[in-house]
């Protein structure tokens, strides 16, 4: 098929006939953030080292309409400096390194970042290095406070970080701690989160045991801050992705400003205010209907699939790597297709399709013929123009 821009909502599943049991609708719906909403934390026990502001940003992830308006934020609140907690482009090329550092340039006090999953895919770990001058992992030292900057973009640590890592926790003094992949996710049951769960362990311990006032990550697209045994963990990736939850559960574009005051150290989100269009999809079945927005689509099972698309032309194109979800999976929330019903796709730019329940689940004689029904949100590594979703039926 082909992109898809905003459309209206389309008809509920009762309405649509004895055999259009289940309707696919790709949508657009305007997101409107306000700067009503500032989640704090409770202030830390620290070293009276000095007075100071620095702010920190997670998962820009490339989405400029939302990272420009948090630098001029940032310039405004004009703390010390700023640390990036990894994600700052999309797939890790050249182009978008570039992108990201024309923007970037605007701050008006340095920055500090660390890579994320998405930084390093292809050759973007060496890119990392060269565009921001910096090692996958290093620390500095500001007014009496080390701060120490990790690689977790493989939701892990290898054996030298962690050496590295034991001799920089070493130090005398207070420190703070960021990096990309959180010890663990903030959402009851998440799954963005180390991979191995002994180190996560370890590292806690480690952080609770060399005085690491705080820990702040990324990776997961909310902001969120709790205290354990006296270190406080900050998720905070809200700079551009597509986000994971609902603004009351912590799903706001936002930066988070961190204050030092001698003893006391003070964590707060600061909402940033945009007007951006988030990629939706709406299905609709026997059950009901259930709206995704493009980070909820990103948190269900994958599956990525070497495929093309067919417009409505009947022609074969865009062909690449996708991922996506699969129709069906989303099919299952409202019910699911049974055999005899039709899947109508219902788009913004008024094109509309039928498909049997063969072309959602794929019987193994058809398996020649067709890939996978995907709704993709990913091709070649890297994401779908801005304000798009694709559905392909992976003709071969």
């Amino acid at each position: 098929m082909r992109r898809h821009g905003a459309i209206s909502p389309g008809p509920r599943g009762g309405g649509l006939g004895r055999k259009r049991i289940a309707v696919l609708v790709v949508a657009l719906a305007a997101c409107v953030l306000t700067a009503a909403l500032a989640s704090r934390c409770a202030g830390l026990p620290g070293l009276p080292q000095g007075s100071f502001t620095f702010a920190v940003v997670g998962d820009s992830q490339g989405r400029t309409p939302v990272w420009e308006r948090i630098v001029d934020a940032v310039n405004a609140a004009r703390p010390s400096f700023v640390l990036h907690c990894g994600d700052m482009v999309a797939s890790g090329t050249r182009e978008q390194y570039e992108d990201f550092l024309r923007q970037t340039k605007r701050l008006r006090m340095p920055w500090h970042a660390v890579p994320g999953n998405h930084d390093v895919r292809g050759d973007g770990a060496r890119l990392f290095t060269e565009f921001t001058g910096k090692d996958r992992y290093y620390s500095f030292v500001e007014k009496g406070y080390r701060f120490i900057g990790l690689d977790s973009s493989a939701a892990a640590l290898d054996a030298k970080q962690m050496a590295w890592l034991e001799r920089e926790l070493a130090q005398a003094g207070p420190k703070f701690v960021f990096m990309h992949v959180p010890l663990f996710d903030p959402r009851p049951g998440g799954d963005h989160s180390f991979v191995d769960v002994e180190q996560a362990r370890r590292l806690q311990q480690l952080f609770q045991e060399h005085e690491v006032l705080a820990v702040f990550s990324g990776h997961v697209h909310l902001f969120s801050c709790r205290e354990l045994n006296g270190v406080t963990y900050v998720t905070t990736g809200g700079a551009g992705a597509p986000l994971y939850a609902p603004r009351r559960e912590g799903g706001f574009y936002h930066y988070t400003l961190i204050r030092v005051n001698g003893n006391r150290v003070k964590v707060e989100a600061k909402p940033v205010d945009v007007k951006i269009e988030e990629p939706r999809v709406k299905v609709i079945g026997p059950k009901g209907e259930k709206e995704f927005t493009l980070g909820e689509l990103v948190l269900l099972p994958s599956i990525e699939a070497a495929t093309a698309f067919e417009n409505q032309f009947g022609n074969v194109r865009g062909n690449g790597k996708y991922v996506g979800v699969l129709v069906a999976t989303l099919l299952d929330h409202v019910g699911g297709i049974r055999p005899g019903q039709t899947l109508t796709v219902r788009c913004s730019d008024g094109y509309s399709q039928d498909s049997g329940y063969e072309n959602v689940h794929v019987p193994g004689d058809w398996a020649t013929l067709q890939d996978p029904m995907i709704l993709a949100y990913e091709k070649d590594d890297g994401p779908l123009p801005e304000e798009s979703a694709l559905i392909t039926f992976g003709a071969r």
